[in-house]
């Protein structure tokens, strides 16, 4: 591999400035990370401490507002004076949205409820008799009541449960996680019992508290979105979280947990599992880093709360990316700023080394450009050494000489000569070419009528249209001769589709010429239409003439047979005429007209040609299509058939509908005058 000269400055000068940033940023950033992880933990250890308080402190004032209640309740008769239970019952509930229902129940049955959802309603279930039917009254937010009804009874809070079955109620007590009698999610009851006046259990107050309500303070909690707050029992069951559903939460049975192992988030189950296994005794950890397949990660787990039988565990991941935030930003910082130093520092090497080889890479850049004959796109060079601006113009006199030599020789015989490298040789090749023949109707004619200099600008005109369409489209013009223009395409390199570009350039070239002939009758001169012949066929190739003067050019019957195609015209009126060989192979891309079965010189037997009417999907064509049915079919008859009688009939009524279709008038008159002579 060969490299520029100024490729190998900068190469040197990238290499010598990553080495250097690299040692600076190392040194810096390991230096910043061990200060900035101190720090970060610190900030973890305070932040999970902070939301184990916030937790605290709202079991704290819940257990607070219980024991207000039950001492409120001391010495009232629930039953005689429910209004004021429930309403005391109401206001609790309506205290915390943490507070799901709020109820006062009995060891006799009985049973005053208030309910926050789905509707605000309060319930009064009677003591003493089982089949008695619940009191419920749904009220608005000021406690007044909206409606009443009696319902069936429904479950009991769990708490009021254990105490119709019998069990002493404690001072203060925290249910495990249960099943709610109100929604059926997880949740727990606080509870604690009410006396009366001589100190006799009246009963018990409790609270129900879902769990759900417990992901907003979790998400409260969180230090940002790179981080994940849980609580977990020590029986590894997610109390609450802010990642949303498990996999199969959904066939669960009402009040059963999920394990953190189940939860979407692999890493943390992983996380949990390795951290637990360190965690002293107390459940509490230091801040660890730990490496998992999501990342790393700063993880850490608090004790929450001592009143469950089961204990709840903070459990706080935050991630490094978060920690070291700071710490990335600084080393951004230091590594922008020394590569700023670097590119001040090797300024002058570039500045140096571009008065060298920026003129050389230009001058590359013209001579790729000229190899692809692209003459248009070269580029001035800008230089400050006499050398380079000789060799600049040196090359652009080798531009103008292969632009003007463009202008003799066919533009891909042209490239192939320039990227074969190698001196042109006389010689010529069989292979199958598409050939264009052009000419104008008439030409001797009009020539006459005109001056010389009108005459040549009135054929240079047209043979311009003519070149523009063949260019268009890929091919080559071999020739000028008078008003005809030879082109053909496959030579020297073929292409799959040769044969469309040259019906869709016949069809270019015919629009317009007869936009010229508009033109030229505006100013006064001769209106101008053409002939066209299109044909396909081998042909000799190459290289014709003398060791010092050769031209590439085509030669072989085919080029006569396609200048007869063209000639054609004149007989059936027609503008574009084609050998049934450009007709196959085009026949689902274009409309053809089967024009007439015609005798040629150099062939035996009849000759089909075809009248190329415009493209496939033009919508103009479509009335057409039917015309060309009945004027093939007819033809088919004479051609095929030899039913003269019947062809000369729909040639008739085909003359009748389409008075000016040329075609039609010569197929009437060449059957008229076979049946004559077959008569005498």
């Amino acid at each position: 591999m060969r490299l520029g000269f100024s490729t190998v400055v900068q190469v040197l000068f990238i290499t010598m400035m990553i080495i250097t940033v690299t040692l600076v940023a190392a040194t810096g950033y390991n230096q910043a990370r061990s200060g900035v992880v101190e720090v970060g933990t610190q900030v973890i250890d305070g932040a999970l401490e902070k939301t184990r308080e916030r937790f605290s402190e709202r079991y704290t004032e819940t257990g607070d507002r219980l024991a207000l209640l039950a001492s409120a309740l001391t010495g009232l008769d629930p039953v005689e004076q429910r209004d004021d239970v429930l309403r005391s019952l109401w206001e609790l509930t309506r205290q915390s949205p943490l507070h799901q229902s709020s109820f006062m129940a009995g060891a006799d049955g009985l049973l005053l409820e208030a309910r926050s959802l789905p509707n605000p309603a309060t319930r009064f279930v009677p003591p003493g008799d089982p089949e008695a039917r619940e009191e419920w009254a749904y009220r608005d937010a000021n406690f007044g009541v909206m409606t009443r009804l009696k319902k069936p009874r429904a479950e009991y809070p769990l708490a009021a449960q254990r105490l119709a079955d019998g069990a002493a109620p404690e001072d203060m007590r925290f249910s495990n996680v249960h099943p709610l009698s109100l929604t059926g999610e997880p949740g727990i009851t606080v509870s604690r019992p009410v006396h009366d006046t001589d100190g006799s259990l009246t009963g018990i107050v409790g609270i129900e508290v879902p769990l759900a309500q417990l992901d907003s303070l979790v998400r409260a909690g969180m230090l940002g979105d790179e981080s994940v707050l849980l609580i977990i029992s020590d029986a590894d069951e997610v109390i609450a979280h802010p990642l949303g559903p498990a996999p199969g939460q959904a066939g669960r049975d009402p009040g059963e947990l999920m394990k953190v192992t189940e939860l979407r988030q692999e890493w943390i189950g992983e996380a949990w599992t390795r951290l637990r296994e360190g965690t002293q005794a107390q459940g509490n950890s230091e801040v660890t880093l730990l490496d998992l397949d999501a990342g790393n990660y700063f993880v850490q787990t608090k004790r929450l709360t001592e009143h469950l039988d089961d204990d709840w565990h903070l459990f706080l991941m935050v991630s490094d990316h978060a920690v070291l935030a700071g710490v990335n930003r600084g080393l951004h910082t230091s590594v922008t700023l020394a590569l700023i130093m670097m590119i001040v520092a090797g300024y002058v090497i570039f500045v140096t080394a571009g008065q060298l080889t920026r003129p050389l890479r230009q001058m590359v850049d013209n001579a790729r450009l000229l190899e692809q004959l692209r003459f248009g796109e070269l580029k001035p060079v800008h230089a400050e050494f006499n050398e380079f601006r000789a060799l600049d113009r040196s090359l652009r006199q080798m531009a103008s000489s292969l632009m003007a030599f463009n202008r003799y020789v066919p533009t891909s015989l042209l490239g192939r000569l320039l990227s074969e490298k190698h001196e042109a040789e006389l010689g010529a090749e069989s292979r199958p070419l598409v050939l264009l023949n052009t000419g104008i109707n008439q030409f001797n004619k009009l020539g006459a009528q005109m001056g010389a200099e009108e005459q040549a600008e009135y054929l240079t005109r047209y043979q311009r249209e003519v070149f523009e369409a063949v260019h268009r489209n890929g091919g080559s013009i071999d020739k000028f001769i008078d008003d005809r223009v030879i082109a053909f395409w496959g030579a020297p390199d073929a292409a799959e589709n040769d044969t469309y570009h040259a019906c869709t350039a016949a069809l270019e070239c015919q629009a317009a010429i007869q936009q010229l002939s508009q033109a030229l009758r505006w100013e006064n001169h001769p209106a101008m239409a053409v002939r066209i012949g299109l044909h396909r066929d081998v042909c000799m190739v190459g290289n014709f003439g003398s060791e010092d003067r050769m031209f590439y050019s085509v030669v072989g019957s085919a080029v006569s047979v396609n200048q007869w195609l063209g000639n054609l015209n004149r007989r059936y009126g027609t503008t574009i005429l084609a050998s049934e060989a450009i007709r196959e192979e085009t026949a689902g891309d274009f409309v053809w007209r089967w024009i007439d079965r015609a005798e040629q010189v150099e062939q035996e037997g009849g000759f089909d040609v075809y009248e190329l009417c415009g493209h496939g999907a033009d919508p103009g064509l479509a009335q057409r299509r039917d015309y060309i049915a009945r004027y093939e079919a007819a033809l088919a008859l004479r051609v095929h058939e030899g039913k003269l009688d019947e062809a000369l009939d729909q040639f008739y009524a085909l003359h009748e509908q389409y008075p000016g279709d040329t075609a039609v008038a010569w197929q009437v008159k060449r059957i008229r005058a076979t049946v004559e002579d077959e008569k005498a």
